[in-house]
């Protein structure tokens, strides 16, 4: 599916449209997720009001650590949750086959394919970028995966672009934000009292009953304003320039094993991840009902099991599986599919119990080979 680029009209409306824009995406037929207040944390869930949208509320992250610390002046103030488009593009389980037990024999049940047209409100720009990865993954030419494929095709994205940076967010080391150039249908950024707005191309019927004004050198002006103070509260970065033969280079350093004591191996930075798309088959057998299952399930690069084959497992030890998470996110991926496999958003940071941070990593991995690298040339000059 081709991700709109080219936005052909920017304009300010006031905040009171975005009801009015949920009405225009569910009179046509779409079924809308967007940050929803759950469980004591802003999460991506399904909108059917205004009311559901978690509006006003201000979180706060750092590494291992998740918190609401109050209100927000801002309609987008929580800047993301656990969730991404991932949970919904790419679930974490699916029936592929289900065999019935009939006759003294077993009789293939068909599970229909949902037809889906989902809209996802107010996602981040790095979420946004998350799903091109996907995207050059899950649709590689001649190996599409119909699951994906079927929920993708429909979709819709109205992004929120980021007025406020967590400790976590280093969307800028990975040119993913804190504004959305490009695959949004609608993307929106704050201002006091008013929002502009950028429509993609044959999107202007979302804004169907909305007051519009064409937007202002001055409104424009303040929305880059908006968007280099955001940029500059990002205190997590790393440089990405020939990243993967830097990465590849320093694959024996000894910072891995260092960073990798610390990891309890759990799955929770694959889990959150919003790119990550590893999964596994299992069999699930129901006796009452005398059916038996194939379920895909997401798996983790961190499990142990996870790359067991043929009597054998290349990656016992966990620093080699720490290694693997990072090296695929940030080299193979390209080597692959030709994207960095990481966007930025800091999730994997926020939802690990240990806290590791994934550009203290990098940094620490390239920095330690650096210095290798100057005490063995400055022994051969000796």
């Amino acid at each position: 599916m081709p991700m709109a680029t080219a936005s052909v009209m920017r304009c300010t409306t006031g905040p009171e449209a975005l009801r009015k824009i949920l009405r225009n995406l569910h009179s046509q037929g779409y079924i809308v997720f967007g940050p929803v207040m759950s469980e004591g944390i802003v999460r991506l869930e399904e909108v059917t009001n205004a009311e559901d949208l978690a509006t006003g509320i201000a979180d706060r992250h750092a590494p291992g650590s998740y918190e609401i610390v109050g209100s927000s002046p801002l309609l987008f103030g929580a800047v993301n949750g656990p969730d991404s488009p991932k949970r919904f593009l790419h679930p974490s389980g699916v029936e592929l086959t289900r065999l019935l037990e009939k006759d003294g024999g077993f009789e293939a049940v068909s599970t229909p394919r949902q037809k889906t047209k989902y809209a996802f409100f107010g996602i981040r720009p790095c979420d946004l970028a998350a799903v091109h990865v996907l995207d050059r993954t899950m649709l590689e030419p001649g190996l599409e995966d119909p699951i994906y494929e079927g929920r993708r095709k429909d979709s819709i994205f109205i992004a929120a672009n980021c007025a406020r940076a967590e400790q976590n967010c280093f969307c800028t080391s990975m040119g993913t934000g804190p504004r959305a150039e490009s695959g949004y249908d609608l993307s929106i950024t704050e201002l006091p009292g008013k929002l502009v707005i950028d429509v993609a191309e044959g999107r202007q019927n979302l804004l169907d009953g909305v007051e519009i004004h064409p937007a202002t050198k001055e409104d424009i002006r303040a929305e880059d304003e908006v968007i280099l103070r955001t940029s500059e509260q990002m205190v997590r970065r790393f440089d990405t320039e020939n990243l993967p033969p830097l990465l590849y280079a320093a694959i024996d350093s000894p910072h891995w094993g260092e960073v990798a004591h610390r990891c309890l191996a759990c799955g929770n930075c694959t889990m959150v991840c919003p790119t990550c798309f590893c999964n596994t088959i299992r069999e699930e057998i129901d006796l009452a009902a005398g059916t038996v299952s194939r379920v895909r399930v997401w798996d983790s690069c961190l499990s142990k099991e996870f790359v067991y084959s043929a009597g054998g497992n290349p990656r016992l030890q966990r620093r080699d599986r720490y290694r693997q998470f990072v090296m695929h996110k940030l080299a193979y991926w390209r080597d692959q599919f030709g994207v960095l496999g990481c966007v930025g958003c800091g999730r994997c940071i926020t939802w690990c119990p240990v806290g590791i941070d994934i550009t203290a990593t990098v940094n620490g991995v390239l920095g330690q080979s650096s210095q290798r690298k100057e005490k063995v040339e400055a022994a051969q000059v000796g």
